[in-house]
């Protein structure tokens, strides 16, 4: 693969189709070569070109972003754009790099990138899939707390702040719910407004709730779904 990361753009709002490749043309390893506003007409351009990754919206006529996903090679890498957060544990199915939450800030849709060039590098090398971080560096005053991944029970909203519960201490953290998500590795998924869960800590579950160490917390009819889509995948 060379040095530049050749793009698609599948969008069909016009704002947004600007916005990507605004941020696109702003990164110099990045090159724009194909934009689509909708998947039939991304599918017939994947039949004589090729990118690196497609921006792929889910939102779209005729034929949704993750059914054109499902129709396309599995090795395509796909950073998924929509507006709908519930969409979100249906399109880790493909080969998925990022889901970006509309509106898409550019230090978020830098993140992706990063990603994106992490995962082409570690493929290059050995095609070992890459590592997830193990550890979250949190401050608190003028100290840096680095706490496990694996040591998190669930994240709890507290007003403007997030309140990181692990079973011995709690950590007041100054950040949002979506960035805090964004964040996490595949073992976490947020099941209300105002939780996000450790899956390797959940020890039962019915509709409306789940049970963290001995603690019970609400799941919300909009993260239903896909509390129960996840763990489907766990199930025997």
């Amino acid at each position: 693969m060379s040095a530049l990361i050749t793009c698609l753009i599948v969008e069909d709002e016009p704002l947004a189709m600007q916005l990507m490749e605004d941020y696109i043309r702003k990164l110099p390893m990045l090159h724009l070569k194909g934009k689509c506003y909708d998947a039939l007409e991304a599918m017939e351009w994947l039949k004589h070109h090729k990118a690196d990754v497609i921006f792929l919206d889910i939102n779209l006529p005729a034929l949704s972003g993750l059914e054109m996903a499902a129709l396309i090679p599995k090795d395509q890498r796909i950073i998924f754009t929509t507006a709908y957060a519930e969409h979100a544990l249906d399109s880790f199915a493909f080969h998925v790099i990022d889901y970006l939450l509309k509106p898409v800030s550019f230090k978020r849709f830098l993140h992706a990138i990063q990603k994106l060039q992490l995962q082409i590098r570690t493929f290059e090398t050995n095609d070992i899939p890459a590592k997830e971080p193990d550890l979250l560096f949190i401050k608190s005053g003028r100290t840096v707390i680095n706490i496990r991944f694996t040591d998190i029970l669930y994240i709890e909203a507290n007003k403007e702040y997030l309140q990181i519960h692990t079973k011995d201490q709690k950590h007041l953290v100054y950040k949002r719910m979506k960035d805090m998500a964004a964040s996490l590795p595949a073992s976490f998924i947020r099941i209300h407004n105002s939780y996000i869960i450790n899956l390797q800590h959940l020890q039962k579950t019915d509709v409306q709730s789940v049970q963290i160490n001995d603690k019970e917390l609400p799941v919300s009819s909009s993260y239903k779904e896909a509390l129960q889509a996840k763990l489907k995948g766990y199930l025997l």
